[in-house]
């Protein structure tokens, strides 16, 4: 059985942690993550939701793959593995991570790859590899710097401490928190809205924001003129305007239909 499924639900998709209670990563669940991320690349989908089963999202690595790893072993597995957190980033709809209980090292390197993350209150998040003499090495300190600052990144990843979902929230690292028993279903009902919304325009908003967190304002500002003027010929934009002029700003939202097109 594997260890990471793909599901789909209409126009939204799920990758889950199949692995309880710890959703450790080993060789097995990051191939099985591979599949699932190519899965999602290859289905028209609107929306992603990133879950795991059980009480923890993911306790991190499972200790026994650094064993006797050499510097050169190492060098080509996670080059390979930054490849899968790399296509996750870039996949052109929104991207939901939903966390529960721990979600240490490489389970926060995961939903860092996430457009959005929503956790449950009682949510607890670290990158805790100093504390076996490695670094991450799943992209969480570049991602955690590009959210909160190099200043706190440096804190997290240099104390191995672990963080509650309020004060990762605060920091701007994660996007809401929510009560656990209710993290489940308003995380899909966010994901269900994104779906039904304007799916082009979130992708094309998607590569701008890229390009700015990349290399500035002014290479953001280049590439509107590359990326959005083929909005205008969209079913969508086309659907959105022509309900504006019907219906007027306060009733048009409810009345447009987007068909991710």
């Amino acid at each position: 059985m594997r260890k990471v499924r793909f599901e789909t639900s209409g126009a939204v998709g799920f990758i889950t942690l199949a692995n309880p209670p710890l959703n450790l990563f080993d060789q097995e669940l990051i191939e099985d993550l591979r599949m699932s991320v190519n899965q999602a690349q290859q289905h028209p989908l609107r929306a992603l939701l990133v879950r795991a089963e059980g009480k923890n999202f993911s306790g991190g690595a499972d200790i026994v793959v650094f064993k006797g790893t050499t510097a050169e072993e190492a060098r080509k597995r996670f080059t390979s593995h930054l490849k899968t957190i790399a296509d996750l980033e870039e996949l052109p709809f929104p991207t939901i991570a939903a966390v529960q209980g721990a979600c240490m090292a490489a389970g926060l390197e995961l939903v860092l790859a996430c457009d959005l993350i929503w956790a449950g209150s009682s949510a607890r998040f670290g990158q805790v590899e100093a504390s076996i003499g490695t670094t991450t090495l799943l992209g969480g300190v570049q991602r955690l710097a590009e959210r909160v600052g190099p200043s706190r990144a440096r804190e997290i990843i240099y104390t191995a401490d672990q963080y509650d979902a309020a004060t990762f929230e605060r920091w701007n690292i994660i996007n809401r928190v929510v009560p656990d028993e209710k993290l489940e279903a308003e995380t899909l009902g966010f994901a269900e809205r994104l779906a039904s919304g304007a799916t082009l325009a979130y992708a094309a908003g998607k590569k701008i924001i890229r390009v700015y967190l990349e290399k500035g304002v002014r290479a953001a500002d280049a590439v509107v003129g590359e990326i959005a003027p083929a909005l205008f010929e969209t079913d969508d934009m086309r659907a959105g305007v022509d309900c504006l002029i019907e219906y007027g700003p306060r009733h048009f939202r409810e009345k447009v239909i987007f068909q991710g097109r």
